[in-house]
């Protein structure tokens, strides 16, 4: 099977013309790429966040080391989840609970006796 590239060999372009066309191509990506690069830098103002806040960049770049290290799957991230998910989560089981307890309580206050 055949494959037709466009390329024809002769004429007024021939392969320099190609190359030449390769070359602006190539350049306007870099350009683009440039472009695109600057406006990111623009919107996200590192310098400035920096010179803001150097604590919290500082922690956010060993966070970002941490996980791009491979620390992400190790047992130290378990542990350090599993506690978390404990902190967190004893607010809001103690709250729910004191909430059934309240609905409970109001539930049985006309009874004679404890409804537990």
């Amino acid at each position: 099977m055949a494959i037709n590239t466009g390329y024809q060999g002769t004429g007024s372009e021939g392969a320099m013309g190609h190359a030449r066309k390769a070359v602006e191509e190539a350049r306007a990506f870099k350009e683009s790429v440039a472009s695109q690069a600057a406006s990111f830098s623009r919107s996200i103002d590192l310098h400035g966040r920096v010179q803001r806040n150097p604590i919290a960049m500082v922690l956010a770049a060993a966070g970002v080391g941490y996980v791009l290290g491979g620390g992400l799957f190790s047992p130290f991230t378990a542990r350090l989840l599993r506690y978390g998910v404990r902190i967190a989560l004893i607010p809001i089981l103690k709250s729910q609970l004191e909430a059934m307890a309240g609905d409970a309580h109001a539930a049985g206050e006309g009874a004679a006796g404890s409804t537990f």
